[in-house]
């Protein structure tokens, strides 16, 4: 009788434990993260609910959109709950946008909900929203099968590969917030009609991002970090304009501070690949004179980007991580040591590109 009476005691404390059905929960599977209009509250959070569905084709994905103006994300996380009949679950939310005007201020206190909470995954993939996180996400695509699906493929590599893609987890991006001797960078989604377009990039500082990078910059930091297995790339050769199919690349850097002489980074990129088109007559026989082209244009134009970063005292290669590396001591004096060194800093750029041939013509 008395372990029959214990028995009911613990299933009674199991009861209310918050389990809610799968019928009973809304899916987030996007999260955007705007500067309100308002100008008594501080943010819009706009949530990409999956709505599901009986066929994966093309085009039936469904989704609802909700948005909710507060002075803090838990207020607008309580006030959108207001608004719906099921529970909010945000353990399948794997992208999350900030628009771009609230990346001109501090965003510590929203990441910081975002790191905080336990149920937002901290692999999920970070971007800035171009004109707002929320028209980033109300866009409907015609070939998209999930809701979301198009923002998740065209990241880490997983679908598409592209030159002008930068990924970014939202742990790294925390990580380098705070990491001293590297700077964060985000890819901008510029919203259209029926499609997005990620080709750009903003560069942070510890507090807001503070200098956005076209399209060939972004590439060419993509380039030098080594995050790309593909690229397309361009070269001016005489009168005229070749344009080579990248599909094997490898590059590293170093910080070198030599006794009695100017600090520099030594940033080594080898690139191997096939001639694909040509504005001009091509001879397989000058193949090493094309190679030299590559090597030169785009090794001047790595250097003018990094002495830009560099007059912005901007980091996203890490060289100051890898100058704390090689050096060892306090802390706050290598810090101090790196932030002397870094406006004396040196670039040199070797580009070692093998050409296979000069593509074919039949």
């Amino acid at each position: 009788m008395k372990k029959l009476l214990i028995i009911l005691l613990l299933i009674c404390l199991c009861c209310g434990c918050g389990f809610k059905d799968i019928d009973r929960r809304f899916f987030v599977v996007a999260i955007g993260i705007d500067k309100s209009e308002k100008k008594d509250m501080k943010y819009r959070l706009t949530l990409k609910l999956a709505v599901p569905g009986n066929n994966v084709d093309m085009g039936t994905a469904k989704f609802e959109l909700i948005s909710q103006d507060a002075n803090s994300m838990t207020e607008c996380v309580r006030l959108l709950k207001s608004k719906l009949d099921k529970e909010l679950d945000f353990g399948h939310a794997k992208i999350v946008i900030f628009g771009q005007s609230l990346l001109k201020e501090n965003i510590d206190d929203s990441s910081d909900w975002l790191n905080r909470r336990r149920d937002i995954q901290l692999v999920a993939w970070l971007a800035a929203g171009k004109p707002s996180a929320e028209a980033v996400l109300s866009t409907e695509l015609a070939h998209e099968r999930l809701p979301g699906d198009a923002l998740l493929l065209s990241f880490g590599k997983t679908g598409v590969e592209s030159g002008y893609i930068i990924s970014e987890y939202l742990f790294d991006f925390y990580r380098k917030k705070k990491e001293w001797g590297l700077d964060p960078i985000l890819p901008v989604i510029q919203a259209a009609k029926k499609h997005y377009t990620i080709n750009t990039s903003l560069v942070f500082d510890k507090e807001k991002s503070k200098l956005a990078l076209n399209m060939n910059e972004t590439r060419s930091i993509n380039i030098m970090k080594g995050n790309l297995n593909k690229v397309e790339i361009e070269a001016p050769f005489e009168d005229f304009q070749f344009y080579v199919s990248v599909d094997d690349l490898h590059s590293n850097f170093r910080v070198y501070t030599p006794a009695n002489q100017r600090p520099y980074a030594k940033i080594d990129v080898k690139m191997r690949g096939v001639i694909e088109e040509s504005y001009g007559r091509l001879h397989a026989e000058q193949l090493p004179a094309y190679e030299e082209a590559v090597e030169k244009s785009h090794a001047e134009l790595m250097v003018k980007l990094l002495k830009k970063l560099q007059d912005e005292n901007l980091d996203p290669m890490g060289f100051g991580l890898d100058y704390r590396a090689h050096h060892f001591g306090k802390v706050e004096e290598e810090w101090q040591a790196w932030q002397a060194l870094y406006p004396e800093l040196e670039f040199q750029v070797n580009i070692k590109m093998k050409l296979e041939g000069i593509g074919v013509i039949k």
